[in-house]
């Protein structure tokens, strides 16, 4: 058993337990709104119209771009509308959304996968399985699955990260203590696929009955499963790495730099259901916590319906509320229950509204610099945030902030320090663009000078070169004018003399 920690990080106590971990199903919503813009890659293209009939399962929209998975109906009805609506994501923009009304049927398109026999596979039907059944990582980032397994080359290891880290969300252990063998299953797929020696499932010491879950499925010698350390943000990939592995991948770098390949519990157990059985991703399970219920508890609910569908079910009481989807460190507000619930929803936050405490000064305590998980210094770069110098806090590693928090967690002032950083690192982007984009128009205006400089260089060096080749024809015609003079005075000497 690992009992390897890593320097920095915060231990939040649950704010709301839940003595078991339990997951509902949720009852089939009368409708569901599915976005047309993932979180990663262009906005699909629908495939359907509105009055068309579809089916659960049935491909809805895709895009021709080979990163992005296509969009899937997560219920058997109608198509009654192709229109925008509120999404959930930090920018607050709405998006092209197809809305489909229920029948009641949930009736599901013909699908075949690979079957149990899946070892006999080769791996680029499996990824494209995978590709064609939608997963992404469920995780929270939302990157598409076959993307990350694609042209793998040298993996030794694959991390399964089964940590949920952030206090109050508890989907990834139910998900573990209730499918198990999928999860396992899904484990030894992804061996197969990236050709990885070994792999090693990530599990919190809080997770007791989870981790006895997976033990009693796993009798494969070359998948392990270890118990780290239950610390905010153990589940990070490159802390992941470094506790597992003792690897320390580089400023810059990703888990594949160094031979590891990670993928979410959650996400691996949606792989296991695309190739074994060709089934697309239509659901998956989401937790409701927060102050504002009176009863927290995983639901497995289908993508695009409402987050009101599921959070009614937990009892919320009558205060105002305050709503984040993810986790309650790095998630993001939702102004409305009326959102619908996608991919990467792992969690929803229902809190009853609270006054914040006022910011104050910096009082360059370094409890900032103690928290911070990745080894920076919060407290060097809020100054250089703050006054917009941006180059001096790339300097001191900007780019390598997760923004997870700790640093906001930990300060005695209430500094947002997160989003100095986030500002930060949007600045800098906008600047660099901005200055390779007056890069390039200068590059442009110089070379246009240069251009018409040698243009003219060229004219006038052909024009003194024409000059100079006339004057040369000039002279031979005038030498050869007088050779001809001559002669004809030698022919008509000649003539007189006789």
């Amino acid at each position: 058993m690992l009992r390897q920690s890593f320097s920095g990080g915060i231990v939040i106590p649950n704010p709301h337990p839940v003595e078991t971990v339990e997951i509902i199903s949720a009852p089939l919503p009368n409708k569901v709104v599915l976005p047309l813009q993932q979180r990663i890659g262009d906005e699909a293209s629908p495939c359907v119209k509105v009055g068309d009939k579809v089916l659960t399962g049935q491909v809805i929209a895709k895009t021709e771009d080979h990163f992005c998975v296509p969009i899937h109906a997560s219920i058997s009805g109608k198509v009654v509308a192709i229109d925008e609506h509120a999404i959930p994501h930090k920018s607050g923009l709405k998006s092209r959304c197809i809305t489909i009304e229920s029948d009641g049927k949930d009736q599901w398109v013909e699908h075949k996968g690979c079957g149990t026999d899946f070892l006999h596979c080769d791996q680029s039907t499996m990824i494209e399985y995978i590709q064609a059944s939608g997963i992404v990582g469920l995780g929270g980032a939302g990157f598409p699955a076959h993307a990350k397994l694609e042209g793998i080359q040298d993996c030794h290891t694959l991390i399964i990260n089964g940590t949920e880290c952030e206090p109050g969300i508890m989907c990834d252990d139910a998900l573990m203590q209730y499918y198990p063998r999928e999860v396992i299953r899904g484990v030894e797929v992804l061996l197969h696929i990236c050709g990885a020696q070994r792999a090693i499932i990530a599990v919190e010491d809080d997770k007791q009955e989870a981790l006895n879950s997976l033990l009693m499925y796993c009798h494969n010698d070359r998948i392990s499963i270890e118990q780290i350390p239950t610390k905010y943000t153990s589940g990070a990939e490159k802390l992941l790495v470094k506790v597992l592995l003792g690897i320390e991948i580089p400023s810059g770098g990703f888990a594949i730099d160094v031979g590891v390949v990670c993928q979410n519990v959650a996400t691996t157990k949606a792989i296991f259901d695309a190739v074994v059985d060709n089934k697309p991703l239509i659901s998956r399970i989401v937790t409701v916590t927060g102050s504002g219920v009176e009863s927290p508890n995983n639901y497995e609910v289908r993508l695009g319906a409402s987050f009101e569908h599921i959070v009614s079910m937990s009892n919320p009481n009558t205060n105002q509320h305050a709503i984040r989807m993810g986790g309650m460190m790095m998630g993001v507000d939702v102004e409305s229950t009326h959102a619908p619930i996608c991919k990467i929803t792992n969690c929803i936050f229902v809190n009853n509204i609270e006054v914040k405490p006022s910011t104050q000064e910096c009082i360059r305590c370094g409890q900032c610099n103690q928290a911070c998980p990745v080894d920076l210094l919060p407290q060097q770069l809020y100054w250089y945030a703050k006054s917009e110098n941006t180059d001096k806090a790339m300097d001191y590693n900007l780019a390598d902030c997760i923004e997870c928090r700790c640093c906001d967690y930990v300060c005695p002032s209430h500094i947002p320090l997160a989003e100095y950083f986030s500002f930060a690192k949007a600045l800098h982007r906008k600047t660099t663009e901005d200055q390779y984009r007056t890069d390039i128009a200068r590059e442009r205006f110089e070379f246009r000078e240069y251009r018409l400089e040698r243009n003219n260089r060229e004219r006038a060096e052909m024009m003194a070169a024409k000059k100079e080749e006339l004057k040369k024809k000039m002279a031979n015609d005038k030498a050869q004018k007088d050779k001809i003079a001559a002669a004809m005075a030698r022919v008509k000497k000649a003539k007189k003399s006789k």
